[in-house]
């Protein structure tokens, strides 16, 4: 560890200058960056972690906050800060490696905190000064009042998982909600799952931990007093408990009746939303527009090869059209690259996706994150070849039971690129959108016409000018046709539609097809 100097931190007569930095994202299948452009904004959703470390700040330290998300806006090199304080993921490591040196070679240090200090500790260490692992509700007030008496530590390690009831709101004074598609709120932590391949436990533990409910709606209405349109319950899995998700989905209808705005609202879960009726006319009712459904498998062999098998359904066909009928946009995770796969497995999937009328799907490759149940095994018979970079889509660290690697990862794109074809697309669209059938009323007098005609004029104007022919001309043909099908689905496919730019330009991009394996 690089030797720390901070020669202001210890003036006790005046606040600690503090940068929070959010390094920029590089382009991937997650970023979605197309779909950006076409809406007008600038960055997919602000950093929670980033924008919690204010609320934690202890009354006793005395901290003036500057934040830059690199996403949005330029770094400010010429700020006088006494430390610059830094969250990011696996696949950020390059960028904050980048940050770390320059603001060394300034004499500022670098605390970082976040998934890849927790989740690749040895990785991160030398990017840092002042490491944190683990969740920072307890370490960060302790380091403040540390940092502020120059007696910091170069690690900071939160062992045991915390009282939920201990994270405070978000303060999202800094952030503009216009400039982002979404923000963030989390409800709960912990997955009871015991997937063999995620490292996400690492980071949030088994047991769900769920914050109060009147906690959820505070931080939901500061979102919506910051401009937000689209709110996503980051939660790894949004419903964990039923009676919890319940309750919340109630509180959130009656939160957002009352609203002159509604907003809308997206989450990720699992199949087990589709076992509840009730739960999915609540999550329409409530203004949920879209759902990652994080299925991974149509094959339970391939589900119990990860500790998944109790996820199997046989008749995920019939409970996507469900979804469907309420208005949910289900936004499909499938992985390959198990061991049960065969060559069949990559048209299962096409068909699946076909009849169902599923329009967007992210088709990962079965990685091995290092500290997972999945890389010990496999490492253990000589079947991990390289580490893991943080990339789930075109490659893979796994060396395959059977088969090539390079005949998988080639199936693998060509299904990509078949399923993101226009004229594909068009159809599982148009599918999905002839299955809606449930139109909630509680809403029908507050609609934004104005505000409504200025963002979709601003899609055309994208799809008419900025996008390739065929695109263009499936973005006229959705429309037309949707208009044709049902005048209130108009919205939905316009939603959908700015979504597909940015996945056709993924899959029709060499440089990401072409990424090492």
């Amino acid at each position: 560890m690089p030797p720390v100097n901070i020669p202001q931190a210890a003036d006790s007569r005046r606040p600690l200058q503090i940068y929070l930095i959010a390094p920029r994202t590089p382009d991937s299948f997650w970023n979605m960056q197309g779909t950006l452009d076409a809406v007008g904004v600038k960055a997919l959703m602000p950093s929670v972690a980033l924008s919690t470390l204010i609320s934690l700040t202890p009354p006793e330290v005395t901290v003036q906050y500057h934040y830059c998300d690199e996403n949005v806006s330029p770094i400010d090199w010429e700020l006088a800060c006494d430390l610059v304080a830094i969250s990011g993921f696996t696949l950020h490591a390059k960028r904050i490696a980048e940050l770390f040196r320059k603001f060394g070679d300034r004499g500022i240090p670098v605390a970082l905190g976040g998934a890849l200090a927790t989740l690749d500790t040895e990785l991160a260490r030398p990017m840092a000064d002042h490491l944190f692992v683990g969740e920072a509700e307890y370490t960060w007030p302790a380091f403040l009042k540390e940092f502020a008496v120059n007696r910091a530590r170069p690690v900071y390690i939160q062992k045991n998982f915390v009282d939920i009831n201990d994270s405070p709101p978000p303060d999202w004074t800094f952030i503009n909600g216009k400039n982002y598609l979404y923000m963030a709120v989390q409800t709960a932590r912990g997955c009871p799952n015991h997937c063999d391949f995620c490292d996400a436990v690492r980071l949030i533990g088994h047991k769900h931990r769920c914050k109060p409910i009147d906690q959820v709606i505070t931080e939901v209405n500061s979102l919506y007093k910051a401009g937000c349109e689209v709110i996503f319950f980051s939660d790894d899995n949004f419903m964990v408990s039923r009676r919890y998700t319940k309750k919340l989905l109630q509180r959130l209808i009656e939160w957002n009746t009352s609203l002159p705005h509604p907003v809308q609202f997206a989450c990720q879960t699992d199949v087990r939303i589709t076992d509840n009726e009730t739960l999915l006319q609540l999550m329409a009712d409530a203004r949920f527009s879209a759902v990652f459904l994080g299925i991974e498998s149509l094959r339970r062999e391939c589900l119990e090869e990860i500790s998944k098998g109790h996820l199997y359904r046989p008749d995920m066909t019939s409970r996507i059209r469900r979804m469907a009928h309420y208005g949910l946009l289900p936004f499909i995770g499938l992985i390959v690259g198990f061991d049960a796969d065969d060559e069949n497995t990559f048209d299962e999937i096409e068909l699946f996706l076909n009849e169902a009328g599923i329009p967007t799907v992210s088709i990962s490759v079965l990685n091995a994150p290092e500290g997972t149940p999945l890389h010990e095994r496999l490492l253990s018979s000589g079947r991990i070849d390289e580490q893991f970079a943080g990339v789930w889509h075109f490659s893979t660290n796994i060396v395959p039971l059977s088969g090539s690697r390079k005949e998988m990862l080639s199936r693998h794109r060509r299904l990509f690129l078949r399923l993101y074809e226009p004229r594909h697309f068009e159809s599982r669209t148009l599918r999905w959108l002839r299955q809606v059938g449930y139109f909630p009323s509680i809403y029908i007098q507050k609609r934004r016409p104005g505000a409504n005609l200025l963002k979709i004029g601003r899609i055309i104007r994208h799809y008419t000018f900025r996008v390739p022919a065929p695109v263009r001309r499936t973005f006229f043909s959705i429309l037309y046709q949707t208009f044709r099908i049902d005048p209130q689905l108009v919205r939905k496919a316009i939603t959908i539609m700015t979504q597909y730019c940015h996945y056709y330009t993924f899959v029709s991009d060499k440089s990401y097809r072409g990424v090492k394996h």
